[in-house]
């Protein structure tokens, strides 16, 4: 898709304001974009995400409701397997594209797509501005609280964070840099508050928590050389990974014509509780 036709997608395309405002809208159709680019080069990575996340569906005691984080672009997720084996399939992101909205509900009649902030903290921040200092930001995302539907809550067998935990903070860091100058580390800083909550407020749902991300962004040369790494969830943060494997992002010269991006991702199971029981 070439910038001018993104462009005019995102003007005709409905859209919250404060969502638009800050990339969000722009952000999913790129993203669209670059996956139809590279479809050869990701078909490893979301072939591996489906599969781990139905090895995780036979973890599960019950299969009332599985709940999908992060799932608006729905090309990493197993929908018609998944709506076979679980009641409710709930596809929960801050933004639903209509056309990938219509194609993930017309799979089956009890796939739903639930409009849903996983940080917790978007609006508040649009609210208080893009000029808000690095500190208080940090904390908005270190404390927040994201509330999801009373039935969702209580009754999900298995929810999957699918692509996202690294990925919460990225663009309200990069809004609250075009507001004021920044610390060269406040991206990196304010991505990790989100993930890090991210997985907290994960061990407080009950069921089977999966989470499928990346645990390093690496920036590779044309010879292969590692050249740069980025990591936001380490090893002190989670147990080592059920499985892993390397996702060539953005091959040159997609990002770049002298490197690649690439993310090694990994899927972590972080177990199950009986219902109505939560906690770490």
């Amino acid at each position: 898709m070439s910038l001018i036709a993104l462009w005019l997608e995102s003007l005709i395309t409905p859209c919250p304001r404060s969502l638009r405002r800050m990339g969000f809208l722009r952000e999913q159709l790129a993203i669209e974009a670059r996956y139809r680019r590279n479809h050869a080069g990701w078909e490893p990575h979301l072939t591996r995400s489906r599969a781990a996340i139905l090895a995780a569906v036979d973890s599960c005691p019950q299969h009332r409701t599985a709940l999908i984080l992060g799932g608006g672009l729905i090309n990493d997720v197993p929908l018609a397997e998944l709506a076979d084996r679980f009641q409710q399939v709930v596809l929960a992101d801050i933004l639903h594209l209509p056309k990938n909205r219509r194609k993930a509900e017309a799979v089956a009649p009890n796939i739903t797509c639930l409009d849903f902030d996983c940080t917790g903290a978007v609006e508040q921040l649009y609210q208080q501005g893009n000029t808000l200092d690095d500190e208080p930001a940090l904390a908005l995302f270190r404390q927040a609280s994201p509330t999801l539907p009373p039935a969702l809550a209580s009754g999900c067998d298995l929810t999957v964070s699918v692509n996202l935990a690294s990925q919460l903070g990225y663009l309200p860091a990069k809004w609250l840099e075009k507001g004021r100058p920044r610390n060269e580390e406040f991206s990196l800083h304010l991505r990790r508050a989100a993930a890090l909550r991210h997985l907290e407020w994960l061990q407080n749902l009950p069921g089977v928590r999966i989470i499928i991300g990346d645990r390093a962004l690496v920036v590779r040369g044309l010879n292969e050389s590692e050249v740069e790494r980025e990591v936001i969830l380490g090893e002190e943060d989670l147990e080592p990974p059920r499985d892993s494997w390397v996702w060539r992002f953005a091959p040159a010269p997609e990002w770049d014509r002298r490197y690649h991006l690439e993310l090694e991702v990994g899927a972590y199971i972080l177990g199950s509780r009986p219902d109505g029981i939560t906690g770490n």
